[in-house]
């Protein structure tokens, strides 16, 4: 019998445009569900360890009679500086406990650190509170379309467990890319309708053509349902948009990614990230870059892996694909590449229709080591 929070993305052995919705400050439960990392390591199977256990005034004058009366004026009052976009790269040197498997503890410290500080707060149940609440339906966005890298069971397992710890139903908890057979070969267990965290691919269940700026697209029908987008890329690079992080993730959530490669996929790549489906309900980024893949993107070789060791967290998409853009552009120079961020023209893109910030200079960046 499957324990109610047993989750089926457990690995398997193996290898300015339209204004921003305000997001809701989701209120916690009245009761907090405990779980224990032995007994959700026994739900899930041997080998990797809690897994799934595991984001402005101006004053005015009248006159009185012949003589006007001079009043002093206000002094202007000047608008308070936009609020940086909260970020955070979080090392950590024992966050891989082979050259491929993250290590569960050391992938939670990992995100708990990035999501205080993406939310401003030293208590991590707070901030995953903010995050999701016991009503939404959360979608967790992986990327497995590359056999050699994706986003890892352990992290994206990290994510439902502290759902869960703050009262989402796992029942409400989505793990998906577009296709279930490459969430298997990157050793997700498929659960499309049993307890626990759900676990599949969109496989060709899509919604109506809804038309955005430069690019019509039909959505997956799992965004449709989703109340809560948490975006799980993985760092890799791509040789046509330079990197393929949240915003290009999002390629693996339309039925027709081919249709958005042109220009290096630029506009499309912003258009589709700004699409409101999408934009308005994404919460959380967090990127896995316990490895890194530096050149010959999305698929690349054995060669072209680094281990990164880190997790990259934010709230805002263009301010994830910067820091990642990055670490990349930083392994590349330390291997003699050339440099790939001509090819990333659809960060700036993003940025100049008001998706996020391309400059650290608006952003507050936590880089922490917890080695």
């Amino acid at each position: 019998m499957c324990n109610r929070h047993a989750s089926p993305c457990s690995p398997r052995r193996a290898s300015q445009a339209p204004r921003r919705k305000e997001v809701k400050t989701v209120p916690s439960s009245e009761g907090k569900v405990q779980v224990t990392r032995r007994d959700f390591l026994r739900n899930i199977g041997a080998g990797v360890a809690g897994a799934a256990l595991l984001c402005s005034c101006k004053g005015a004058s009248q006159a009185s009679g012949s003589a006007p009366t001079r009043v002093a004026q206000a002094p202007a009052v000047q608008p308070a500086p936009a609020e940086k976009v909260r970020a955070a790269i979080i090392r950590h040197s024992g966050i891989l406990a082979d050259e491929s498997t993250p290590d569960p503890d050391a992938v939670l410290a990992a995100l708990d650190a990035g999501v205080r500080h993406c939310f401003g707060t030293d208590d991590a149940p707070a901030a995953w509170r903010r995050v999701a609440g016991p009503d939404d339906v959360v979608a967790i966005k992986v990327n497995c379309i590359s056999g050699l890298i994706y986003s890892t069971p352990e992290v994206s397992g990290a994510i439902a467990q502290r759902l869960i710890e703050v009262g989402v139903p796992p029942e409400k908890i989505i793990i998906w890319d577009r296709d279930s057979g490459e969430l298997q070969r990157s050793r997700y267990r498929i659960n499309r309708d049993g307890p626990g965290v759900r676990c599949y691919g969109t496989d060709g269940a899509y919604g109506d053509w809804v038309r955005h700026r430069s690019i019509s697209v039909r959505l997956s029908r799992i965004i449709d349902e989703a109340t809560v987008i948490i975006n799980v890329p993985v760092l890799k690079n791509h040789g046509g948009a330079g990197v393929t992080l949240s915003m290009k993730n999002h390629y693996g959530s339309v039925a027709n990614p081919g249709d958005l490669h042109a220009n290096l996929c630029n506009p499309a790549c912003a258009h589709l990230a700004d699409l409101p489906a999408i934009r308005d309900k994404t919460r959380l980024i967090v990127c896995d870059a316990t490895r890194g893949l530096c050149d010959q993107g999305p698929g690349g070789t054995p060669d072209r892996l680094w281990p990164a060791r880190s997790l990259i967290v934010s709230t805002n998409m263009v301010a994830a694909d910067v820091l990642g853009l990055e670490m990349i552009e930083a392994e590349r120079a330390r291997r003699g590449l050339v440099t790939i961020a001509p090819h990333a023209i659809h960060i700036a893109t993003a940025a100049s229709i008001g998706l996020g910030p391309n400059d650290r200079a608006q952003m507050d960046v936590l880089e922490l080591d917890l080695s």
